[in-house]
């Protein structure tokens, strides 16, 4: 639990960094009464543009597919002794214009990262009856944004004979220091897997996950023109992004792996896919093309098991 409180804290403390959001930057969706919105007379209204939600919408997706955590797990149990600890280093690989990256070391004009790291601490502990649960903390590296996540899992098929092993999962996310957005996400997937003894010392567990992975996303009130400030109306630069519902916003996930297990030491290696096409808000406007996004991510894995 210490190793959770340091990742919280390294986030708390931390300062405005170059992966912290700056969401005004994408644009505004609806029109403002304003343009330049400093109170001097003459001034006129400036006209919303769908394609900032777009690019709301782009931004929020990847962000909650990148906070997808990598348990990094067989689909056979560890018992209703067994526990687990996990450091995973992760690398989210996505690709997105400048336009859709919205920070204060991007400002929304120089190229998005095409690497996001985030470290992240697992905790898994097995409960009999071929059940499992599992919670893991996640940094988004150069900002104070912290993922918290939460799995349970069910072993159908959990050691029997020759069989490979096949278990279901539920999870969630939870994101938080995310400036001016309200971001989670959640899934559900089946896991196979089967354990070999390699020299009678390790066992090596590869693994193949597939599911369906959602991106729920809403913005607080954002004042759109930070810089200026009309004292007489202080909000009238002010407004939302339109929200992403959860069961609207739906992305498949697939994700390969294997760990290598001698004693309680652990090593693992992961891969994974996440991709769909999606309305860019609720009820978006007919004939308002979807946006498609795909994010890779890679995970290796320092581990104990007990």
């Amino acid at each position: 639990m210490r190793w959770i409180a340091l990742i919280l804290l390294v986030a708390g403390v931390a300062r405005a960094d170059q992966n912290d959001l700056e969401l005004w930057r994408l644009g505004h969706p609806d029109d403002l009464p304003c343009t330049r919105c400093d109170g001097l007379p003459g001034d006129v209204k400036e006209p919303g543009s769908i394609d900032a939600q777009a690019r709301f919408h782009r931004m929020a997706s990847t962000l909650g597919l990148a906070f997808v955590p990598p348990f990094q797990e067989t689909a056979g149990t560890l018992g209703q002794s067994g526990f687990e600890l996990g450091l995973t280093s992760q690398q989210v690989f996505m690709n997105l214009p400048a336009d859709s990256w919205a920070t204060q070391g991007t400002q929304a004009t120089s190229a998005a990262p095409r690497v996001l790291l985030l470290p992240t601490l697992v905790v898994r502990k097995g409960l009999g009856g071929s059940l499992e649960l599992g919670v893991a903390v996640s940094w988004l590296a150069n900002s104070q944004m912290v993922g918290l996540s939460a799995e349970a899992r069910w072993a159908v098929i959990d050691g029997v004979g020759n069989a490979p092993d096949f278990a279901l999962r539920a999870w969630g996310t939870r994101v938080v220091g995310a400036r001016d957005l309200d971001l989670t996400s959640a899934g559900a997937d089946a896991a196979f897997s089967k354990s070999f003894g390699v020299a009678g010392m390790v066992k090596l567990q590869p693994y193949l996950q597939g599911g369906i992975a959602f991106v729920n996303a809403a913005s607080s009130v954002i004042d759109f023109k930070p810089n200026v400030e009309n004292n007489a109306n202080p909000t009238a630069d002010d407004g939302v992004f339109r929200s992403v519902s959860l069961f609207n916003n739906r992305f498949l996930r697939t994700a390969a792996g294997v760990r290598l297990v001698a004693g309680v030491v652990v090593l693992g290696v992961e891969g994974a896919l996440a991709q769909g096409s999606n309305p860019i808000q609720d009820g978006a406007p007919a004939g308002t093309a979807n946006n498609f996004v795909r994010v890779w991510s890679a995970a290796g894995r320092l581990g104990f098991s007990y």
